[in-house]
């Protein structure tokens, strides 16, 4: 998503230090903000509401005029200085360990995301995004399909169930997805992608969220088990379910006081051995969140320990890449957090080889997923779905004109994932 101080951001970078990357991505921002309506940056935290101010017109005049002035730095010699890197948590200037901080955004007009296969899978709550409903109601959490080309878009088992619906994760076989209920009943379902009632997963919790609640589910790969939060009586714990016999195992080194920091978004290692996870730790008074950083465990329980990253930054959105080899994640969760400067990194599991993919012209890039041959990164960018490459290269939008749900008359749409088979 973009907004007005992001392309302010953007034109004040080309004028004091020149451009250092193809002006088109900044173009795409401006005008994807043309005619749209005051922007909800979710997310699930509904007090974090911004509204914006300055005319989309006068916005997109500023870039254009930059980038004209960007073009004449470029023809002087100025277009080999540094990319500055979005501030974090702290204001800290850029990355540490050694990151890449340029990204290689490259949208060139060849590149066609609208020919991906299967569904994308999203999030999504207020207006329906088909126009069957009208009302801005945040409580109403919804699942949603569509294919890239913009056709097939429908709602995940309607009305199913009742308290609404969130978090969703695509089974490895591609025909299945598992969610959290929203509302009274926090728990994990499963229904088909093609449709179907769903199913409840969650058997021995009753979802009551202060005593027991279940969340945020996500696939082995082998698509025989679950890892998921399991939160009450003050505190969350990660759990790994056997779809097979419901057996469960908490993960009991990694049980924290939710004074401490509350467990979220689980992702498995492709070999099965490892879950990694963010801890968010938000306010005792205000329940506004103060950091996050992500970790690492062992199935077992075993080897729990902090990513090794900035420490002044507050990391999250994390998923593991299908070769095992990196770990995609944001600099701030952008569920928790509201502000235009998270980008989407990523870094081996060890800490080391940081790389930023995306910078502060996206007005706020998160929730990252990786296609399931690896060869791409699907993220929320400016008001709707993009597309990367894995080293931040061929950044441009799946299908802006028929994938933006985002807006007071469509609802809000985001965390998406694509279907791994056809």
């Amino acid at each position: 998503m973009t907004d007005d101080r992001s392309l302010e951001r953007a034109a004040r970078s080309w004028i004091e230090i020149g451009p250092t990357q193809a002006p088109s991505r900044a173009v795409e921002a401006a005008l994807l903000r043309i005619d749209t309506t005051p922007q909800e940056r979710d997310l699930r935290i509904p007090w974090r509401l911004p509204t914006m101010f300055t005319p989309a017109r006068v916005a997109v005049a500023a870039v254009i005029g930059v980038l004209l002035l960007g073009g004449a730095y470029t023809f002087l010699g100025r277009s080999n200085q540094p990319v500055v890197g979005a501030p974090g948590l702290g204001a800290s200037p850029s990355p540490s360990l050694g990151a890449s901080s340029s990204p290689k955004a490259s949208p060139g007009l060849s590149v066609d995301y609208t020919t991906l296969p299967g569904w994308i899978v999203f999030e999504h709550f207020g207006q329906a995004p088909d126009g069957s409903t009208t009302k801005m109601d945040t409580d109403r959490r919804q699942i949603w399909l569509v294919h890239a080309d913009g056709t097939g878009l429908h709602e995940l088992a309607p009305g199913q169930p009742v308290d609404g619906k969130y978090a969703p994760d695509i089974s490895p076989d591609g025909k299945k997805v598992a969610f959290s209920s929203w509302n009274n009943n926090v728990q994990i379902w499963e229904a088909g992608i093609d449709g179907g009632a769903p199913r409840l997963v969650t058997t021995d919790c009753s979802g009551v969220p202060d005593t027991c609640r279940e969340e945020e589910p996500s696939y082995a790969s082998d698509g025989s088990r679950i890892a998921f939060v399991r939160g009450g009586h003050g505190a969350s714990v990660i759990g790994i379910r056997d779809l097979a016999t419901g057996a469960v195992t908490l993960l009991e080194p990694t049980r924290s006081k939710d004074a401490d920091g509350v467990q979220t978004q689980p992702t498995w290692s492709p070999d099965g051995s490892q879950i990694a996870f963010a801890r968010v730790k938000d306010d005792a008074k205000t329940g506004e969140p103060l950091g996050s950083q992500i970790y690492i465990v062992n199935a077992d329980g075993t080897g729990l320990h902090q990513m090794p990253l900035d420490q002044g930054r507050p990391w999250g959105d994390p998923e593991w890449s299908p070769d095992g080899s990196r770990i995609v994640f944001t600099s701030w969760p952008i569920h928790e957090f509201n502000t235009p400067d998270v980008n989407v990194y990523t870094a081996r599991p060890d800490g080391t080889d940081l790389k930023q993919l995306t910078d502060s012209s996206c007005g706020g890039c998160g929730a990252p997923s990786w296609t399931p041959d690896g060869a791409h990164i699907l993220f929320w960018g400016p008001t709707t779905f993009w597309m990367m490459d894995p080293d931040g290269g061929n950044q441009r939008p799946i299908n802006a004109p028929k994938l933006t749900y985002f807006g007071d008359k469509l609802g809000y749409g985001y965390y998406g994932y694509l279907q791994p088979t056809p």
